[in-house]
């Protein structure tokens, strides 16, 4: 449906939690986010130093949101940061570039301004956020991390293919020198740091649902949903308890008539949010970036070792700070599902979706054939055994493969489709 930007078509009642929101508005709603966050916070109940640190932090930030950039004007030097920031990433401007700018409107204020000089102080003040993300060097061929966790941060090359860890460069006489620039980096957010205390994520709990008797299916009505509450009570009693899925692909971030580069992106989208909410793009949040310029291939396993690190310990338990209760309590979360187009999935999980047994489901039952000339497998006309026998289609031996009739029935997994899309 064009244009279709708010749910309203698929059996929801009653007030709707995004009901009045522009989303084409021209305006960063940067006080609406923290008025969101820090909700019903009241700072005196805690005295200094008995909040947590990244608590404090953000309650810097929000004095931060009440400062003017100056005495002429009424907007905050928060909000001058957060859009200078968007400008930049939305047309790509350069650090230089944007430092150079900075200088020109630093010229053009008025004395004793607030305005940071620069980029990196506009990244310190803007780190409360929550936005803060770690570099982790890696192998140029993917072969390994040089990561603590295994005791090779202090390598300088790579220990199966001897790649170096660094940028070569030639200097004037024409030796090679080792710079301190990482050929290839892996940038890591941990999930913690995206799972924040709003009363929209106790919905599963707390939240109105339509009646059980009216024929509307929601994700809490999956069998992994349920899964997870019978494997352990004390998860499924907690309403913060968080469900959450993880999806990846490749895209490429440059100009398409650039040299080929292509970088993974991994997302977090927690499944605790009203239907209304759960699939739209501003609760969804950046967990890996995994660096190019080539596909990762089976290599994948290895980007995604300090993602499934923290998610074991978000599945045990974690301290968090909840603004909605204003208190503190043990955060877990429990990884519910992926989703990936068919190739993705290959990577994701270690299957080979090449050949006639590309499907996991199906295997040998599937209806694949090879091309008589170039010998590639193709899965034409494998759908036609979900007909009814006496389709008049079944028996066609013109409309798809020639000379072909199909006699067969379903698969003996009726919904291969539905499982792993449209692989079969």
């Amino acid at each position: 449906m064009p244009n279709y930007l708010v749910w309203r078509a698929h059996g929801e009642h009653g007030e709707r939690v995004d009901q009045g929101v522009d989303l084409h508005e021209d305006r960063d709603r940067i006080d609406e986010m923290l008025n969101d966050l820090g909700m019903g916070v009241d700072r005196t109940v805690e005295s200094p130093g008995q909040l947590p640190p990244e608590v404090e932090e953000f309650y810097w930030l929000l004095d931060a949101s009440d400062e003017r950039l100056h005495d002429y004007t009424q907007s905050t030097l928060l909000q001058t940061l957060t859009r200078l920031m968007s400008i930049k990433s939305k047309h790509n401007i350069s650090n230089t570039a944007y430092n150079d700018i900075v200088k020109l409107i630093d010229n053009i204020l008025p004395e004793n301004h607030k305005l940071s000089k620069n980029l990196y102080f506009a990244k310190k003040i803007l780190a409360g956020l929550g936005m803060k993300y770690e570099k982790i060097d890696v192998c140029l061929n993917n072969c390994i991390m040089f990561w603590e966790e295994d005791g090779t941060d202090k390598l300088d090359c790579c220990n199966q293919c001897n790649a170096f860890r660094y940028v070569q460069i030639t200097n004037d006489e024409g030796e090679s020198v080792t710079t301190k620039v990482a050929a290839k980096q892996l940038h890591y957010m941990q999930p913690k740091n995206g799972f924040y205390g709003s009363m929209h994520m106790r919905w599963p709990k707390e939240g109105k649902r339509p009646n059980k008797n009216e024929d509307i299916m929601e994700h809490l009505d999956g069998d992994a949903w349920k899964a997870v509450d019978n494997f352990d009570l004390e998860f499924a009693n907690d309403p913060r308890s968080i469900r959450f899925g993880l999806s990846t692909d490749g895209f490429t971030p440059f100009n398409t008539n650039a040299s080929p580069y292509s970088c993974w992106p991994v997302f977090i989208i927690p499944y605790n949010l009203p239907p209304e909410l759960v699939n739209k793009d501003e609760y969804m949040f950046l967990a890996l970036v995994i660096p190019g310029p080539e596909h990762p291939g089976p290599k994948l396993n290895m980007f995604m070792r300090p993602l499934f690190k923290d998610l074991k310990k978000l599945w045990r338990g974690v301290k968090a700070y909840d603004s909605y209760a204003k208190e503190e309590f043990t955060l877990r979360a429990a990884y519910l599902w992926s989703v990936h187009d068919f190739m993705a999935y290959g990577d994701w999980s270690g299957w080979c979706v090449y050949g006639r047994l590309r499907c996991p489901i199906c295997m040998n039952d599937s209806d694949a054939f090879k091309l008589k000339h170039g010998r590639k497998v193709s899965f034409f006309d494998c759908h036609r055994r979900w007909l009814p026998f006496k389709h008049d289609l079944r028996s066609s031996i013109t409309a798809f493969r020639k000379g072909v009739k199909i006699t067969k029935g379903a698969t003996k997994e009726a919904n291969c489709k539905a499982n792993i899309g449209m692989a079969c």
